[in-house]
């Protein structure tokens, strides 16, 4: 491969650079004007500008594939790689993980592979994958495999984004079109606006009440990338549900109250609180936390005093998890509640659920109850109640002292199910760099050693995509 082809290519496939694009822009048009200028004669800091840039692309099958096309073409620049420390240990990290992966993808079903894998893969992977999903026989299956793409809609390129959005509106089965155009509601942003609208028709379009806001529910994520009247088309209809699949509805559409005139967050509000069915409200409150921030004191107060106030543990456990998302909006007494709730709860599997939650809002807690958080995790007997309330406090590892993280990755190490070592696995990536060194490798290492594929795949998304986002932001800073 010619040295400074790959270069140019690597570099023209970067998005994003800690120097300059003005700088960045030169130094490639210099290599396409002069083909046989020699790279040592470009300044060092515009080899290292388009190095960087190719680390720190949003998918981590990118920032693998070039850096290693970049090492491969020629001595100085494989130099120019090893001799910036943050790189080179990005690509360490990165290559074992991604070339694992690689090697169990056939194993998996096509419809197992998800978003977080999909940034994983190179180009001709991601082609391979769409062209799987629109190859499938089975409805369902391609409901499902569709849907799990969705949050990673970003990495695909125009034309395989357009495939997928036809596919699903082009499933016949209500059920299943409602739940591939909820996953698609996760990547909304990365849609063309008639793409956008396409969806929030054949949304408002299902027959099927339950379906209708299933699909209205899964938009919600991405309420922010519509225009106005869709908005207002989505609530209107949300609110004309009947009451069970009102509550679904109202729930999906909390992660976007920002984005909704202050008349409709009041009407989803009130009709939150005005559902007949306790599990119902829980359900909406705890979809209605992912917004806290947009609402007025006084509805966060009385979502906090409802949800307090539900009798039954699973109910008051499903509301406080949900209004976890939105604690950093909540006052110090209405934070300590919460916590001091979900820890009074009896029964292990609604303990896990609220305190799940709360992991979401981890770093807005005081050291004391994030301690209390911590301990009440590492007590609970259940591998999957105790997996999954040390996924979700991954997050926030960053605010939690070294101690306790070094707890909670023991405590993933001794998990006996694979299934359950995954989920953790993955979880805790989310705060990875926070870890030290020999934590990390640990985390590795036992994600590497599962046997079962799937598992092993999910583990390793995990860490790839929670190394690769801490990554990225360092190279922007």
């Amino acid at each position: 491969m010619d040295a400074n082809g790959a270069l140019i290519r690597a570099g023209k496939s970067s998005q994003k650079t800690s120097l300059s694009q003005v700088a960045l822009k030169a130094a490639l048009d210099r290599s396409d004007t002069s083909p046989k200028t020699g790279l040592r004669d470009l300044p060092v800091e515009l080899v290292q500008a388009i190095i960087r840039g190719v680390a720190a692309s949003d998918s981590a099958g990118d920032a693998a594939g070039g850096l290693r096309a970049i090492m491969l073409s020629n001595k100085f620049l494989k130099g120019a790689v090893l001799g910036e420390q943050s790189v080179k240990e990005h690509y360490e990290f990165l290559q074992p993980l991604i070339g694992a992966f690689n090697a169990l993808k056939p194993q998996l079903a096509i419809h197992q592979i998800n978003s977080q894998m999909l940034v994983l893969m190179g180009p001709k992977q991601r082609q391979g994958q769409v062209t799987a999903i629109l190859d499938l026989p089975n409805s369902w299956d391609k409901a499902l495999a569709i849907a799990g793409l969705g949050a990673g809609l970003a990495a695909l390129e125009g034309s395989q984004k357009q495939a997928l959005v036809t596919a699903a509106l082009g499933l016949v089965n209500g059920l299943h079109k409602a739940h591939a155009i909820a996953g698609l509601g996760a990547g909304l942003t990365a849609l063309e606006r008639p793409q956008r609208q396409a969806l929030v028709t054949a949304a408002l379009g299902l027959a099927d009440g339950w379906h209708k806001a299933q699909a209205i529910a899964g938009l919600g994520a991405g309420l922010t990338a519509l225009e106005e009247p869709q908005r207002e088309a989505l609530v209107t209809a949300a609110l004309g549900l009947d009451k069970g699949p009102k509550g679904l509805a109202i729930a999906g559409l909390g992660a976007g109250l920002g984005a909704i005139e202050l008349p409709q967050q009041e009407a989803l509000v009130t009709a939150a609180f005005g559902l007949p069915d306790s599990w119902e409200k829980a359900q909406a409150i705890a979809g209605l936390g992912a917004g806290l921030t947009a609402l007025e004191e006084s509805q966060q107060e009385a979502l906090v005093t409802t949800a307090l106030g539900l009798a039954a543990g699973f109910q008051k456990a499903r509301a406080i998890a949900g209004l976890g998302a939105g604690l950093e909006a909540l006052e110090r007494r209405q934070q300590e509640a919460l916590v001091t709730a979900a820890l009074g709860l009896d029964i292990d599997w609604d303990k896990a659920q609220a305190i799940a939650g709360l992991g979401a809002g981890l770093t807005a807690l005081e050291q004391p109850k994030q301690q209390e958080l911590v301990t009440a995790a590492l007590g609970l007997a259940g591998g999957w109640d105790k997996a999954q309330v040390i996924a979700s406090l991954g997050a926030g590892l960053t605010a939690l002292e070294r101690s306790q993280q070094e707890a909670l990755v023991t405590a993933v190490l001794s998990l006996t199910y694979e299934k359950d070592k995954a989920l953790a696995i993955a979880g805790l990536s989310a705060g990875l760099t926070a870890l030290e060194r020999p934590q990390q490798q640990a985390l590795v290492m036992a994600a590497l050693g599962l046997a079962d594929d799937r598992y092993k795949a999910e583990a390793i998304a995990g860490l790839v995509n929670g190394f690769q986002a801490s990554r990225v932001r360092g190279y922007l800073r």
